[in-house]
This record gives C-alpha cells, structure tokens and sequence, in this order.
C-alpha cells in the first residue's frame, strides 16, 4: 500500500488498520466544450436551457457516487452477491470475449439485457428481484453528487472542473464520517487507462496532501490509500474474481444518476433510497445538485 501516491496502483486485500472502503463511480460525461458547442450561436436556447431542466437531459448531467462499507459487513457481502452469481450461473462463470471470467454486475449491461444478462440465457426478472432484495437488505452508506453542465457553465465565467467539483464534495463527506468515528479508510475508484487514472491520482494527492477551500489537510487525513482497479482480479484464478465493490458502486449510481435527471423513483432507486446519507432528507447530504 506504500506506492500508492507515485503512480496508480490496485488493491486487492484490506490492510487491518482499514475499517471503510468508499468505492466510486460516475455516469455521463465531465464535458463542458460539448455543452457549450451546442449553443455556440444560441444564447436563447442556452438561458432557456438554464431555467428548463426538462431540456438536454442526455448532454447535462454528470454524476459520482461513492458507496462506503465498512469491514464488519464486507464478508455478509461477499456471500450474497456470489449466492445470486452462483444461483443464475453455472459456478458464477460467462464466456465473455476475452473467455471464462466471474460474471459482473454492469449497470449499463444489465439495462440492455446485454451478454450474461441475456433473458434467453437467466430468468432476467428473478435476478433483477435478487439484485433489489441485496442492495435492500444490506448495510452501506451512499454520498453523491450531481452537476447541472448547462446550469454550471451560465452561471460561472469559469467553472470549476465538473469531476473535481464532485469528487470534493462526496470525499469530504466520507471524512466526515471517518473523523466522528475514529475510522481509516481508502477510496477504491474503477480503473479507466494509464493516463486518465494518473490525473484523478494527482487530484485527489494534492485534496489529501493540501486540503480544499473548506477544510484544512487534517480533514483528509483519515484516507490512508487510494486505489484503482479494474472489474475483474487477474490475480485470482484467471478473473475467476472480481472486485464487488465497484460492482455494488456501479449498481448503485445509475439510479441516482436517473433520478437526478428525471425527478422520478424507480425501483431500483427505491431499493438503495434507505442508504442514502441523511434519509429521508438526503437532498444536500447524500445527493448533491451542483450549482
């Protein structure tokens, strides 16, 4: 865990003095040149954008999301989401493209019933009763936050960059948390490519290393690790593991990410809507909408 600050590195074990994992994802894009190239020759249409949030639901919202456990509940964890892997999969397996590997719960695939997710291959709606009953029954809690791109970008001349402005909010909540309760604990982020992972690193470096414009280094100082790994664990088996977390991350931030956009309550969002930070008046705490 000592390599962690110089390049991008995995993680594949808690150490025992890590009591929490906050484990993140995102949905959309951090883009603000698109947004802007949009109404490039239409300042009505953008002010008009501003003020309708019914309009360009597609290109304006970005959202991450982080889903913190703690240690004593990794394990109830690990064996619920592999009895459902193992219950609607021959030994949890699918022969992805790349061969036999742990099947993954990926948002976006599951949506479009993609690869494992098949109706012809599962009974589709029982795992999705599965997935529900999980995500209900256990213990975690959620931070995210949202940006409004049209909102953000006619507000401020220059804005603040969208991944950062978001990250901030949800890592300080998490130390928030860390620091009332005596608790170390790591982020683990889903691993994008060499380039792009080393400048979140170095973000989130300089966050723990100088602080932010609310809170001084010592606020930061309860995160002991930051790490980026991939779906799958190479290092078991040959990707007969994967990394549950993000997976739980994954499942987690599209119905926020949703809700968000429409103002609607699907079931999925209802499952996960308890382990919201502050429920039931989570608006502020563990959903943020910037600006």
């Amino acid at each position: 865990m000592s390599d962690w600050r110089k390049r991008p590195s995995l993680i594949d074990e808690w150490e025992e003095s890590i009591d929490c994992v906050l484990a993140i994802d995102e949905n959309g894009t951090t883009d603000l040149e698109g947004v802007r190239n949009i109404f490039s020759s239409n300042l009505f249409g953008l002010l008009q954008a501003s003020y309708d949030k019914s309009l360009y639901l597609h290109e304006r919202w970005f959202t991450i999301t982080g889903v913190m456990f703690e240690r004593s509940q990794f394990s109830t964890f690990k064996d619920k989401i592999n009895t459902i892997k193992y219950a609607h999969w021959e030994e949890g397996m699918y022969k992805y493209k790349q061969g036999d590997r742990r099947v993954v719960f990926h948002s976006r695939e599951i949506r479009k019933r993609e690869g494992p997710f098949n109706p012809k291959l599962i009974n589709y709606p029982n795992l999705m009763g599965d997935i529900s009953s999980m995500i209900n029954e256990l213990d975690f809690r959620v931070y995210s936050a949202s940006i409004d791109k049209i909102q953000h970008i006619v507000k401020y001349t220059n804005p603040y960059h969208v991944y950062d402005l978001c990250l901030n909010f949800i890592i300080e909540r998490f130390c928030r948390y860390l620091n009332s309760n005596n608790k170390k604990g790591i982020l683990m982020l889903e691993s994008r490519g060499k380039e792009e992972d080393a400048k979140v690193l170095k973000f989130l470096v300089d966050l723990l290393d100088e602080g932010n414009n609310f809170h001084n280094k010592s606020h930061f100082e309860c995160i002991k690790g930051v790490y980026f790994n991939p779906k799958w664990c190479f290092a078991k088996n040959n990707a007969k593991a994967s990394f549950i977390l993000l997976e739980l991350a994954d499942l987690v931030s599209y119905p926020i990410f949703k809700y968000v956009k429409t103002g609607s309550k699907d079931l999925a969002f209802e499952a996960l809507e308890r382990k919201l930070h502050h429920y039931p008046d989570f608006h502020g705490y563990g959903i943020k909408m910037f600006p």
